[in-house]
């Protein structure tokens, strides 16, 4: 498993045993005054999330607020460098988590490509705005004879 899609699928998990349950009509803009509305620190707000196991829906939660239950940063930079935050609190059953990692981006059309570490993991910009930045993500992998799936939708606020 890569070590990227570890942190987010930990935290993601995370949010699930701690809990049960833009306007599209703006213009596309130019690469570069899109790039320039990235630049920035974003903060974690909600998650939504769809886990399937062998083709059958699991578990699902819609715009969950990570709020008191982790932290989940990216802060891009105007140099193609990028800074990940990630700490999630000690609970009931589990330790503390604290990651800070540095890596790079790219942004290709409406993916964003993020490299640390060598890993590189790729997200789809569903929205992105001076205040607000949607990425979204969908992992398959087998795991003891059994294919999971994980659709993820991350909302981020500028700080």
């Amino acid at each position: 498993m890569k070590k990227i899609y570890s942190y987010l699928a930990l935290a993601s998990l995370s949010l699930f045993t701690l809990s049960s349950c833009s306007d599209d009509d703006n213009k596309e803009k130019p690469q570069e005054q899109t790039k320039d509305v990235l630049l920035g620190k974003w903060d974690l707000k909600t998650l939504s999330m769809k886990l399937y196991v062998d083709g059958d829906l699991v578990q699902e939660v819609n715009d969950q607020s990570v709020e008191g239950e982790m932290t989940m940063q990216f802060d891009f930079k105007a140099d193609n460098k990028v800074e990940y935050y990630m700490y999630v609190p000690a609970s009931e059953g589990s330790e503390e988590q604290k990651v800070e990692l540095t890596g790079t981006y790219q942004k290709k059309g409406k993916d964003l490509v993020i490299t640390i570490e060598g890993d590189e993991q790729t997200f789809k910009i569903e929205g992105n705005d001076a205040k607000s930045l949607k990425l979204s993500q969908s992992v398959e992998e087998e795991y003891q004879g059994m294919l999971i799936k994980q659709d993820v939708i991350y909302n981020f606020g500028k700080m």
